[in-house]
């Protein structure tokens, strides 16, 4: 069942003035926020990239059968066969398995959703229409949508969602003879499908499928029934890379506080390791990079709208200004960019930064030319002229 309700407004030409105006203070705040997020990004970066390799080269190779003293307080791999000394097991449902090392509850209830689709155009006076249309549909969701934030409630009430999504680990895990901690454990996500086989359910909950469901009519939902399936890690081999102390795995300190705990299933090297995180954090330094820009373009953008307001009268001439502030937007947001980019790695690494500062300089310079008036191709004459005349005449 879905309901939908549309809304149309409309605002004038100096309310949309005002509100452009008050975009100017948000866009002045935005900027800064921006070079934060970029110089913050770029310190991060280079802390995490000092802190792997310094790891990688001092890493050692240790045996999950026994704890060598020497390596006590360092960085060290290995690679076993995870054991636990007590099954994971939900509390709530009691579902369990003999040596089960994880156990993932998935939980769902049944629930309003609200979409909101947006449209607006824009009339001569500078008179601009938005119609909103909000769109009701009933979803199964293990996100519990707050519907006293809905824009019609009625009639679209949510009731609490009682049971949750929650990972359950087993007690004294085990890598050889190590004692893996949580933090590790966090890293494996191995899981399989598992049946609650014959556990009774809670009052109130029925056995459904390979789960259990709480509900008048699984094949008829109603708002509120909620679901669960269950799912397991069952004992395997696995690679960690995290500090030793005493006899648990636990996070490693490195250079400015960065932590270091990698695990993954099989038998995976040290140098493997390091290289997967590495990649992690590369991708997610370009991650902040793009949320950096996006920041400040968009700042960018709300200090020009006064200037692209003056035009909205017509509304042709007004798309012809948003297009221009944009471009212009575009040009300072990108050279800006790499300009705070490559201060933040003078700071730290001084050949890059300076390298980052140049390609600056000359996209700006780019920029500026392609946007430079072209010189006429034909120059009009400015010395004296001779007319031709043929042979024989005379003026």
């Amino acid at each position: 069942m879905t309901d939908q309700f549309t809304e149309v407004t409309s605002t004038g030409y100096f309310q949309r003035v005002g509100g452009s105006i008050v975009g100017v203070l948000f866009g002045i705040v935005m900027v800064p926020v921006s070079v934060g997020i970029l110089y913050w990004n770029e310190g991060r970066a280079v802390d995490a990239a000092t802190a792997l390799d310094q790891g990688a080269s001092q890493v050692l190779e240790v045996q999950p059968g026994g704890i060598p003293l020497a390596a006590d307080g360092h960085l060290v791999h290995l690679t076993g066969l995870l054991a636990a000394g007590t099954a994971a097991r939900d509390p709530l449902f009691g579902v369990t398995e003999h040596g089960i090392v994880r156990l993932q509850r998935n939980a769902e209830m049944y629930q309003w959703k609200e979409s909101e689709h947006t449209e607006s155009h824009e009339s001569v006076g500078g008179t601009k229409t938005t119609e909103k249309t909000y769109t009701y549909d009933r979803v199964w969701s293990d996100e519990a949508y707050n519907s006293g934030a809905f824009r019609h409630p009625s009639g679209h009430t949510n009731p609490p969602m009682e049971v949750r999504s929650q990972t359950f680990n087993a007690d004294d895990v085990k890598l050889g003879a190590y004692r893996m901690g949580d933090t590790l454990l966090g890293k494996l996500d191995d899981f399989a499908d598992l049946s609650p086989g014959q556990t009774p359910p809670p009052a109130g909950w029925e056995h459904q499928g390979d789960g259990y469901y709480h509900g008048a009519n699984p094949a008829t939902p109603a708002i509120g029934d909620e679901r669960v399936h269950f799912k397991a890690m069952q004992p395997e081999t696995v690679s960690v890379v995290a500090a030793l102390a005493g006899a648990t795995l636990a996070e490693y300190r490195g250079p400015k506080g960065y932590k270091i705990a990698l695990a993954k299933p099989g038998m995976v090297s040290a140098a493997e390791l390091f290289r997967e995180k590495q990649h992690e954090e590369n991708i997610f330094t370009w991650i902040l990079r793009g949320v950096g820009f996006l920041v400040m373009l968009v700042g960018l953008l709300l200090i020009a709208g006064p200037l692209s307001m003056v035009l909205a009268f017509l509304p042709f001439l007004a798309g012809i200004a948003e297009t221009a502030a944009f471009l212009v937007a575009l040009t300072l947001a990108v050279p800006a960019t790499l300009l705070v980019i490559a201060i933040a790695w003078i700071t730290h690494r001084p050949v890059i930064g300076i390298g980052l500062l140049l390609a600056a300089g000359a996209l700006l310079y780019g920029f500026r030319r392609l946007h430079k008036k072209p010189a006429p191709l034909l120059q009009p004459a400015t010395g004296p002229t001779t007319a031709f005349m043929p042979p024989g005449m005379s003026s």
